[in-house]
């Protein structure tokens, strides 16, 4: 049964079969929140005032059934019924804050000074009191980076000031061309009049360093792989987003990128990529 705010207007004009409509919407958003990372749609715009109405309404039911049966088998199954409301709400609340909060750092920290990088959420599906929430989330959250002057750490501070002059004590480079010239010709000089030794003391080291080049490459290997994910996107995306190497790009369905590790993962967890890796 479709249960809307112009249905109701006072709590104790829900019927049964509204009590138990808008009960059984709780109860599966319950579900579906506390298995996603980020927030999913209301049932209804009006949702959280339904919920008010319904807590009212079972309140108002108990106190009619003490004053008219006293306290016994059915007050006993109204509290169990009351403590499971009220613990899905709790559970709901918790989860919905906790991702809108996540969304509004994806959006504000990772966004590259471009919030339309990630798409802001669809209000048509969420409370006004959670945009409300949310919209305060990102402010404070851009106060936070001036603070740390984020901007900063993660740009750097811009073209240096310091020029090559400013800098004492240390010769230019064309100084030395001179001198370098004189000792290459003295050095070659001398290794024509020494005779080449019987044993190379370069013999054996080309496989020490073969191997040291091939650890360095695997080790900037993993290191780049710990930062980043590549994903295939099963879903177009509509706005353009920034990959691993700060490129701005626009995925549709089959393309494969590489993004951030947090950025790879919630576009995997929204629906729109998957993990090439599985």
């Amino acid at each position: 049964m479709a249960v809307g705010s112009t249905e109701v207007t006072a709590p104790s004009a829900l019927s049964d079969q509204a009590i138990q409509a808008i009960e059984s919407r709780l109860m599966a958003l319950q579900r579906s929140q506390a298995e996603q990372d980020l927030p999913v749609p209301l049932p209804t715009n009006d949702f959280w005032n339904l919920i008010s109405q319904l807590t009212q309404s079972i309140e108002i039911e108990m106190d009619e059934c003490i004053r008219k049966e006293g306290w016994g088998a059915k007050i006993q199954l109204l509290q169990k019924r009351q403590n499971n409301i009220r613990w899905a709400i709790g559970s709901i609340t918790q989860h919905r804050l906790n991702a809108f909060v996540r969304h509004a750092n994806m959006r504000t920290l990772l966004s590259q000074g471009n919030s339309s990088d990630i798409a802001e959420p669809n209000w048509d599906q969420h409370a006004p009191s959670e945009r409300a929430f949310y919209e305060g989330a990102c402010r404070l959250i851009e106060k936070f980076q001036k603070e740390i002057d984020w901007e900063q750490m993660r740009n750097g501070i811009g073209e240096s000031t310091v020029t090559p002059n400013s800098i004492q004590g240390i010769a230019p480079l064309t100084e030395f061309i001179a001198s370098e010239d004189a000792d290459r010709t003295t050095i070659e000089e001398m290794d024509e009049q020494i005779p080449p030794p019987d044993v190379h003391l370069d013999e054996g080291w080309e496989d020490e360093n073969q191997y040291g080049h091939e650890v360095t490459q695997e080790n900037q290997s993993a290191k780049i792989d710990d930062d980043c994910l590549m994903i295939r996107f099963i879903k177009d995306v509509e706005q353009p987003v920034i990959d691993f190497d700060g490129n701005e790009v626009q995925p549709l369905v089959g393309d494969v990128f590489t993004f951030p590790d947090i950025v790879a993962k919630a576009m995997i967890k929204m629906g729109y990529a998957e993990n090439t890796s599985i």
